[in-house]
């Protein structure tokens, strides 16, 4: 994989490897390298693709993935509409939300997002 870094720099690893980055040059660096290398702060060329074996979920990690998530989880426990699964605000408790979306979202996250949900999305 080619890496690109911020500054001229030789990174020697710790399995005997080394490499030498010229400033916003890609760079074909040995795979045993990458964690030297993102410490150092070179960056990927290309994404790195992420493996997710069974059963696992992948939790987005932009807000924008999140609150699509969140709008599919929001609409699905509100179709269900059981009591145990909503507060007295009518608002998803956690753990039903963490259910549904396969991993867990803060409340401070969950109540901004279900404020623009109601705002914009949510059926009247």
């Amino acid at each position: 994989m080619r890496y690109i870094s911020h500054r001229d720099i030789t990174v020697a690893s710790t399995c005997g490897l080394s490499a030498f980055l010229k400033k916003g040059v890609p760079t074909l660096c040995a795979p045993g390298m990458h964690d030297e290398l993102l410490a150092l702060g070179c960056i990927p060329e290309e994404d790195i693709p992420v493996e997710v074996k069974e059963g696992e979920v992948l939790v987005p990690s932009d807000a924008k993935s999140r609150y699509e998530a969140a709008v599919v989880a929001f609409e699905a426990i509100t179709l269900r509409n059981k009591r145990e699964e909503l507060n007295a605000a009518g608002v998803p408790h956690a753990a039903p939300l963490a259910k549904e979306l396969g991993w867990k979202m803060d409340g401070k996250e969950r109540d901004l997002a279900w404020a623009k949900w109601q705002n914009e999305i949510a059926p009247a």
